[in-house]
């Protein structure tokens, strides 16, 4: 079968849909194609880590479908700010790369974490270095609360709905974040290619959401206890409703649809299902307003982070 060539362009992506609109057309090709992938990191822009490892996501799924990925870095200047950015969150490292460095390596804890593959074995580990850059940057202890909570759990639904075994632990997938000070953010991306959103909640023989289309099942999602009967249902709702208060931004992405910002949209297909937020450090979120006077997520955040940091004013 004759290789098919395939060019990323990192110069036209500006947003998490134009990337899908690069990568779609692979997600269909048939097991045991070859693909020749070409991939220009570009000179003009910030490249996001979100960005690249969404583009690390795709290559697995390509390969786990018996489809062979062989690649070119165009344009190439391991000198570029944007090159040396890659290889730092270890974007060549997990393309198979191992390529000098011309830079010391200092610890991201705190201000990012590497784009990291992760599975029942190391949730906690990626759970923790993601809410270190949270406690340590700013972000009011209303809000950690809740993103103590649902964090955790949107990490869990991938271990817990990716995979068409509806076997916890048996999915798995990726995930980045990173504080931008100028910009008081920080940006965090959860990623897998199972099975989506619309077949993990009406193919489970327990589920009551059966009926629901494909975009009704992406809008359901962030409803309150919508469930495919494994799990509360709580995850992506207490997400969606800390987002808002945020006003930073917040995607949803699965199958043929996206939910970008409490808007569904038709957009080009993304083989499984990716949450992204931009969460504002200056705008902070009352946990009341989203869990009530309900005190167990409280008394839960207060013991993690004792147990996870100790004293927490001896950070500064």
């Amino acid at each position: 079968m004759k290789e098919r060539n395939h060019l990323i362009d990192f110069n036209e992506i500006s947003d998490h849909a134009s990337f899908v609109n690069q990568i779609t057309s692979l997600f269909n090709i048939p097991s045991g194609s070859s693909i020749r992938l070409r991939v220009n990191l570009g000179r003009e822009k910030f490249l996001y880590s979100d960005f690249l490892l969404l583009l690390i996501s795709s290559i697995k799924c390509l390969k786990s479908k018996n489809i062979k990925v062989n690649g070119l870095i165009e344009d190439f200047s391991l000198d570029s700010p944007q090159a040396q950015y890659a290889s730092r969150v270890n974007f060549f490292r997990l393309l198979g790369l191992n390529l000098y460095e011309k830079f010391p390596r200092k610890d991201p804890s705190g201000r990012f974490t590497e784009i990291t593959f992760f599975d029942k074995d190391n949730i906690r580990q990626v759970f923790d270095s993601i809410m270190k850059i949270l406690l340590v940057n700013g972000v009011n202890e209303d809000m950690l609360t809740v993103l103590n909570f649902c964090l955790y759990e949107v990490l869990d639904n991938t271990l817990n709905h990716s995979s068409e075994e509806f076997k916890y632990g048996a999915g798995s997938g990726f995930s980045c974040a990173q504080f931008f000070p100028r910009n008081h953010e920080v940006r965090i991306i959860i990623a897998d290619t199972g099975q989506g959103i619309y077949s993990a909640l009406t193919k489970h023989p327990k589920s009551k959401f059966k009926d629901l289309t494909e975009g009704e099942a992406v809008l359901r999602s962030v409803d309150k206890g919508v469930t495919n009967s494994e799990g509360m249902g709580f995850g992506l709702w207490a997400t969606a409703e800390m987002m808002k208060k945020n006003q930073g931004d917040f995607i949803v992405h699965s199958g043929n649809y996206q939910l970008n910002n409490f808007e569904l949209h038709q957009v080009p297909y993304w083989q499984g299902t990716f949450t992204f937020l931009r969460i504002n450090t200056n705008i902070p979120v009352n946990y009341i307003e989203i869990f009530g006077e309900n005190s167990d997520q409280l008394d839960m955040f207060q013991e993690y982070k004792e147990e996870f940091f100790g004293d927490f004013d001896q950070l500064w």
